[in-house]
């Protein structure tokens, strides 16, 4: 791979990302996806248990949040159908490197949908920082938080810290979820299909299990690892190589068409 052609596909990449809306929208997207989460709870004072960290955990359990993972797709995932489209496809490859371009486009999908996952709960929490308090220890015991990942974080206080890596884990999830939706839209043409994607995915991948494990073991309230740190590490190896493998089926597909 041609790491001169790499560079300039991902900062191109990089660039038509900071000068899109979709990101922007994304983020919204996101926030409000765990807003409906909440269903009749969110029409209630307090929402759940009076604090920001059990309503945010609650909303992440509900079948509604999984609409978050399609708002992470929305900024790149359909890249590829795009260049496609105006045909920049043909002219980049050819000046350039396949391998380059999809790795570059690889990257770029992740990161964006990691972003759009940490930006869009950020808005979350902060709107809902404006009604409640981050914890109320005296109507919650976090037992599901405290026995999972961060929880020593989570009893030091540092509630936005403990929210901000749990992001980060579903920001995991969203990275891999948006690159499979990536590999969709180069033998799918349908748009809102490459858009859903992430969601149908997820559904699927609830039902594979191996050791007692599925995807939802990617969330924070779940500990595979005795230490937090290593637990993480191991997850974010899954994901990139999810990504990965993502990536080498989007090459041989355009490799194909090409």
């Amino acid at each position: 791979m041609c790491v001169h052609c790499f560079k300039n596909y991902f900062f191109t990449d990089i660039r038509r990302l900071l000068k899109s809306y979709r990101w922007l929208a994304g983020s919204i997207g996101v926030a409000m996806a765990l807003f409906w989460s909440l269903e009749d709870q969110l029409f209630q004072k307090g929402f759940i248990n009076g604090n920001v960290l059990s309503t945010y955990v609650s909303s992440t359990l509900m079948t509604g949040s999984l609409i978050a993972y399609a708002f992470c797709a929305f900024p790149f995932a359909g890249i590829y159908p795009e260049d496609w489209e105006h045909k920049y496809i043909r002219y980049g490859v050819i000046r350039g490197n396949l391998k380059a371009y999809v790795a570059a486009k690889t990257i770029v999908i992740y990161i964006s949908s990691m972003g759009v996952m940490l930006f869009g709960t950020l808005l979350f929490l902060s709107l809902c920082r404006t009604q409640i308090p981050w914890t109320d220890w005296n109507l919650d015991q976090y037992g599901i938080e405290l026995s999972g990942c961060y929880g020593n974080i989570l009893q030091q206080g540092y509630a936005i810290l403990y929210c901000g890596l749990y992001s980060l884990n579903m920001g995991l999830v969203a990275g891999v979820l948006s690159n499979m939706a990536a590999l969709c839209s180069v033998f799918i043409s349908n748009t809102v299909l490459v858009y859903i994607f992430p969601v149908l995915a997820f559904r699927v991948l609830v039902s594979v299990n191996i050791n007692g494990y599925n995807i939802y073991s990617f969330y924070a309230y779940v500990k595979i690892f005795a230490n937090d740190w290593t637990n993480l590490l191991f997850l974010s190896v899954i994901s990139v190589m999810g990504a990965a493998l993502s990536a080498v089926g989007c090459y041989f597909g355009l490799k194909r068409k090409l």
